[in-house]
């Protein structure tokens, strides 16, 4: 049985912003995993991000998908 890797393709500061970009890859075709939270530890202390993580053989479209979002999102 084949298990694809996952990467993180971007990391988002809320989970309302995590959901949409998920939505907005799972509507696209690709095949994000389910929100998945962490505390990460940076010079000012724990701080909580959301990472958004797809297979590591959809890494690059997923970033073009989430910059085209990004754009969108901006001129509204």
């Amino acid at each position: 049985m084949y298990t694809p890797a996952f990467s993180v393709v971007q990391t988002a500061r809320t989970a309302i912003d995590a959901d949409l970009r998920i939505a907005a890859l799972r509507s696209a075709g690709f095949h994000p995993l389910e929100l998945n939270t962490a505390a990460s530890l940076s010079a000012y202390g724990a701080e909580q991000f959301y990472h958004i993580e797809v297979p590591t053989d959809e890494v690059n479209a997923a970033r073009e998908l989430l910059r085209s979002f990004d754009d969108s999102t901006r001129a509204a």
